[in-house]
């Protein structure tokens, strides 16, 4: 197996996830699309059909209809039914002919209708390629760039991957929430595309995330076109994101997580738009008027997308929903008088009802049927008391910390004329920590001391220029800088609430899950006195010219970024198999029956076979290799053994081309993540952590722990058991070597496996006698 088998999965993926998103709620929905705006078209598909395809399911799941042939007919009949439709309405349009010739020039009609068609769609999309030719560039140097890591390493880069491949599996088993109430939108819908197409729910979540990535940075983009007034200044704002380098873990953790198949990162694009349609609500709205009737509310297409927008984000998860708060408020605080008019303020409300009803409906009914919620919910509460954060942080040293901390509490009961003074002098000095902590703890954490000397630089700058540009609302500077207020209160809260934990405050959104929404933001700050310049420059040069110049420009960030040494570095996976196991086990789920054979190994074998296979715990195995009635009845057996024991999910940091990036965050980020996962490791490739198995470890004991994992993480318990496995793999063969062969072998892992009848199977219990 060799890499065009991957490419193959994941053009695969590539192909069913736009059949899902994109072309089944075009082709279904095409007749109330028709006309609107391509935003408007895009922001529908990434929305709706993901609260569409999470409502079918879930519905589906609590009547007890949920299997694979009920959505293949809805989806499948649905979309076929309106292409039927639509294709009789095409055949019977255009040039009419009736009898000999209807029947002579049947067929020269019909070429002719498809090559008006054709011409027609080709005068649309050139423009288009053109004015939108280099953001596209960037989205697919983006993709290319989160893509990497899965052509790298083959298996699940984290965790918690296998936790949602097991909620997904609880769905092809006709199973809502198999594991507790929690958004399931992101499972409902790569449940629908193995459905659909029959592409293996491993390789989508191996692929997914980094294909869906690009509605992330297209909804970033639309947002800030609402923001800048040059055209192109939303894409250096893409072009910075995803060429320089960042200099703290925080963000190397926020970058890393955009590679991989969670909840969150596939929902993170609803804050954007969210944000966005809220925007033009407040600006576009008017009266709607309906049979002669005008509504004294304001109601609109805009206000439709803010809500699936919303509901779309609880669908998926609720650390987006207040994501998408924090965003909306920042742009809310600036129509204040809007809002709280009638006109908006019923609209507006009732949107966000009902968007929480259409997300939440499918939840109550699970609860009410009796499925408790997720033990992530009570995570989640209890992470917010910010302590995990303060624990993982890494200790510096400050004379300010060892300040009283009395001084931070100020007390106002019966404070009179003669307290007065103190409790002013207590409240400054309360409002001079909070700041000195967000520069110490956010500013400086985040970006250093000279990169964050800029950024506040440029900050301040802009609120100059923004509190200017306001008082002469006339001139073509208030045109200019009309969007920026918003997004630099949005920074401002972003850096309030990273530091918030590090302060003793509580953690909203925990574990630098806000960053890469942050950092965006800061660098549209960042770009807002180009996109100055150069909208000035629109009254003297013409916009083709200052075109081909912010074209120069987006390729000028790539290669500054190289010559100065802040090109970004390449990110990582954690390393919990070797790339030749995951290529064992998609070997052996493509050549043998289904359900022929078990597999013994590591827990990280379970969730891919799942379907195809049985699994059985390496753990178990050793454990019971002497006992004389140990069997496993399947007709093949195939044995893992790691002959050079990994360092379990140790982070593994690529290698590649100096075009890609650069090998410079490990360091960093283990840094910081060492003191979360003290069991781990960091490591640079092509170097990988491990140990080696040997007869003396064979011989010791495993180190008895509650948590089963506990023998598979620990490099010196891992070791013994891997040692232990090849053991009884070569006490199995002395005792039957024509039975026991090798299905494949390197220097750092080996695969045994033995063909029985499943009539008399082998005694496993090795050193006993025969079958």
């Amino acid at each position: 197996m060799d890499t065009v088998y991957w490419i193959i999965q994941y053009g695969k993926v590539f192909c069913g996830y736009l059949f899902l998103m994109y072309l089944w709620p075009s082709v279904v929905f095409g007749g109330y699309l028709k006309g609107k705006t391509r935003t408007y078209r895009f922001s529908f598909c990434v929305t709706v059909q993901v609260v569409i395809v999470n409502t079918v399911v879930l519905m589906l799941g609590l009547f007890h209809v949920l299997n694979r042939w009920t959505v293949v007919l809805l989806f499948y009949g649905i979309f076929i039914c309106v292409c039927v439709k639509k294709l009789v309405f095409f055949l019977r349009s255009g040039i009419r002919f009736s009898g000999i010739e209807k029947k002579r020039y049947r067929l020269r009609h019909i070429r002719l209708r498809i090559k008006e068609r054709l011409w027609e769609i080709g005068r649309k999309i050139s423009p288009f390629v053109y004015k939108n030719g280099v953001l596209a560039a960037v989205l697919m140097f983006g993709m290319a760039y989160f893509s990497y890591g899965a052509f790298q390493i083959h298996s699940y880069g984290w965790g918690d991957l296998y936790a949602h491949h097991e909620w997904i599996y609880g769905l092809t088993q006709g199973n809502i929430f198999s594991d507790g109430v929690y958004p399931e939108a992101m499972h409902c819908f790569i449940y629908t595309m193995s459905m659909l197409f029959g592409i293996r729910v491993y390789s989508i979540l191996l692929f997914l995330q980094g294909i869906h990535v690009t509605v992330f940075l297209v909804s970033v983009y639309l947002l800030l076109r609402e923001v800048f007034h040059w055209r192109y200044s939303p894409v250096f704002v893409l072009m910075l994101f995803l060429t320089v380098d960042v200099v703290s873990a925080d963000y190397v953790y926020s970058m890393f997580r955009l590679q991989i198949t969670l909840p969150l990162e596939f929902g993170l694009h609803t804050q954007f738009l969210c944000a966005l349609y809220l925007i033009r609500y407040l600006r576009e709205a008017a009266n709607f008027t309906r049979k002669g009737k005008t509504s004294k509310f304001y109601w609109d297409e805009n206000l439709f997308l803010f809500m699936m927008s919303l509901s779309a984000s609880i669908a998926i998860h609720f650390y987006v929903t207040i994501m998408a708060f924090i965003l909306c408020v920042s742009f809310a605080l600036f129509a204040l008088k809007k809002i709280f008019s009638r006109n908006y303020l019923l609209p507006l409300s009732l949107s966000v009802a009902c968007g929480c009803v259409i997300a939440i409906t499918p939840m109550a009914g699970a609860l009410a049927s009796g499925i408790p919620f997720n033990y992530s919910i009570q995570w989640a509460m209890d992470a917010m008391d910010g302590e995990q954060a303060r624990q993982w942080q890494v200790e510096e040293k400050d004379p300010i910390e060892a300040d009283d901390e009395e001084g931070t509490d100020v007390q106002y009961k019966g404070i009179g004329l003669s307290q007065w003074k103190e409790a002013a002098e207590k409240g400054i000095s309360s409002i001079e920590k909070i700041i000195n902590g967000i520069y110490r703890k956010g500013y400086k954490t985040l970006y250093g001391d000279i990169r964050s000397g800029w950024i506040l630089a440029l900050t301040g700058i802009m609120i100059v220029m923004c509190l200017f540009a306001g008082h002469r609302k006339d001139r073509c500077l208030y045109r200019f800088c009309c969007g920026y207020p918003p997004v630099i209160l949005f920074t401002f809260i972003f850096m309030l609430l990273f530091a918030a934990p590090y302060m003793g405050y509580p953690d909203l959104i925990s574990d630098s899950r806000f960053c890469s929404a942050g950092r965006m933001m800061i660098l549209a700050v960042m770009v807002m006195p180009a996109d100055m310049l150069l909208s000035w420059l629109t009254r003297f040069f013409k916009e083709p010219v200052l075109g081909r110049t912010s074209v120069l420009l987006t390729a000028g960030i790539y290669v500054f970024a190289i010559l100065t040494g802040n090109y970004r570095g390449f990110l990582f996976y954690e390393l919990s198999r070797y790339n030749s196991a995951v290529e064992v086990t998609n070997s052996i789920i493509e050549e043998f029956p289904q359900y022929s054979y078990t597999i013994v190994a590591p827990t990280d074998e379970l969730y891919p076979v799942n379907l195809y296979g049985w699994h059985e715990e390496l753990q178990m195995f050793v454990e019971k290799c002497s006992d004389t009635e140990y069997t496993l009845p399947s007709e093949y057996v195939f044995i893992y053994v790691e002959k050079k024991p990994l360092l379990y999910a140790q982070a593994h940091f690529f290698e590649g081309p100096f075009w890609m990036g650069e090998e410079k965050y490990s360091e960093i980020y283990w840094k910081k993540y060492s003191k979360k996962f003290p069991d781990s490791g960091a490591s640079q490739a092509p170097e990988i952590k491990a140990s080696e198995i040997s007869e003396d470890a064979a011989q010791s004991d495993i180190v008895e722990s509650e948590n089963e994992w506990f023998s598979y993480k620990q490099l010196e318990n891992r070791t013994i058991l891997e040692s232990k496995a090849y053991e009884c793999c070569q006490r199995f063969a002395e005792t039957y070597p024509q039975a026991m062969k090798v299905y494949y072998e390197d220097d750092d892992f080996v695969c045994y496996y033995f063909r029985q009848n499943t009539g008399t199977l082998y005694n496993l219990g090795i050193g006993q006698d025969g079958r």
